[in-house]
């Protein structure tokens, strides 16, 4: 038997679209797509799960590229580009009740034009409600009502940028980027709690009202909770931010310990 590298297109292939209630997601089926390398994102998205809720994840191709200027994050993004159609085929055969785009880096690219016409495409061609980072961000900052904000990003100036002009569009001054400027995607995911409160705490420096993670490899759920207690402010991991806006879209009001205020009491 030959194993071909894209997948075939087979005589007599169908979809059938009928819906049933999930027997062990009855409240939900959320598909997540997230990148090869991002080990993180999928473990931490798998244990904010409430009772009757189960995630699909989709993993798409994209290389652990060796990171040590800004086109190497470039030619990242292009792959990440290149392969998002693929992934929302593969998990629309789950047919999922919503989708989750697990990489909060994309969702920025362009700004506020690139962003929200991603956001257009990927429920276009899923047929189901979709959340992403800047949006998911941007309605945790509105819960809380922050307005400066401080970023804490894996990430070299070029995704920063991006970031950025997202989130001054909106209508929020930022005012400090604490970049870790990470060597690959793997290496991201290495980045220990220590040294994540030490970004935390050189962005508090600049005397943010909220201050919010990017990066969903960077495991960052229990940081968040732990320094919000700490600093006494919004402290916000992107991807328990992508979650909780997930939930609550979907019309699930849950509210649990151990991510941080968002899922406690959002």
């Amino acid at each position: 038997m030959t194993i071909n590298d894209a997948a075939p297109t087979i005589v007599g292939t169908s979809h059938d679209r009928t819906r049933y209630t999930n027997a062990m997601g009855p409240r939900g089926v959320i598909g997540i797509m997230t990148p090869g390398p991002n080990v993180i994102v999928e473990n931490e998205m798998m244990d904010m799960r409430p009772p009757g809720v189960i995630n699909a994840v989709d993993r798409y191709y994209v290389p652990n590229q060796p990171i040590s200027e800004d086109e190497d994050w470039a030619i990242i993004m292009r792959h990440v580009a290149a392969n998002l159609g693929e992934s929302v085929r593969r998990l629309n055969e789950a047919l999922i009740d919503h989708l989750i785009l697990g990489m909060s880096s994309q969702s920025f690219m362009g700004g506020v034009k690139g962003s929200f016409a991603l956001l257009e495409h990927l429920q276009e061609t899923s047929g189901v409600p979709v959340t992403m980072g800047a949006q998911a961000a941007e309605a945790a900052f509105e819960e809380v009502g922050a307005k400066k904000i401080a970023l804490v990003t894996p990430y070299y100036p070029i995704i920063e940028r991006h970031a950025a002009s997202y989130f001054t569009d909106r209508g929020y001054e930022i005012v400090h980027i604490e970049g870790l400027k990470c060597k690959s995607i793997i290496e991201v995911a290495s980045q220990t709690p220590e040294r994540l409160r030490e970004a935390v705490l050189a962005a508090e420096q600049h005397r943010p009202d909220a201050i919010l993670q990017l990066g969903t490899n960077l495991r960052f759920a229990e940081v968040a909770a732990t320094m919000e207690s700490e600093l006494k402010k919004p402290v916000f991991a992107v991807g328990t931010a992508i979650y909780w806006k997930a939930l609550r879209d979907m019309g699930i009001e849950d509210q649990y310990p151990g991510f941080g205020s968002l899922l406690e009491r959002h």
